[in-house]
């Protein structure tokens, strides 16, 4: 028997469902949520104890060490002076032929 409603196959319907399918649906789930639970207890206590070991290594042995005064700035000392507009000229013509001699180099 074919029904002349076109949106027939479209449409949402309920079946009922017993008890024992919804308790085996509950049961299945709260398995797979136990199951879980114990995979991230067991990565957690494994991985854990790792990364604190490894993090106390490396503040024991690695990292930078301090080269001078601890926890203050560099200071690097020099003279400065303030070139000339005819000096800046010739140290920029003689920085681009610098560069143009250069440009097939490689470096090693």
């Amino acid at each position: 028997m074919s029904s002349t409603d076109p949106f027939d196959r479209m449409r949402f319907t309920v079946k009922r469902v017993s008890w024992w399918q919804v308790a085996i649906v509950i049961a299945v789930a709260l398995a797979v949520g136990t199951a879980l639970a114990l995979v991230a207890a067991s990565v957690f206590l494994v991985v854990f104890p790792i990364v604190v070991i490894a993090g106390l290594a490396y503040r024991l042995f690695g990292g930078r060490k301090p080269n001078g005064a601890a926890g203050g700035p560099t200071i690097i000392e020099a003279e400065y002076r303030v070139l000339s507009p005819e000096e800046a000229a010739r140290a920029d013509a003689r920085r681009e032929d610098e560069e143009r001699w250069d440009s097939d180099r490689r470096l090693r």
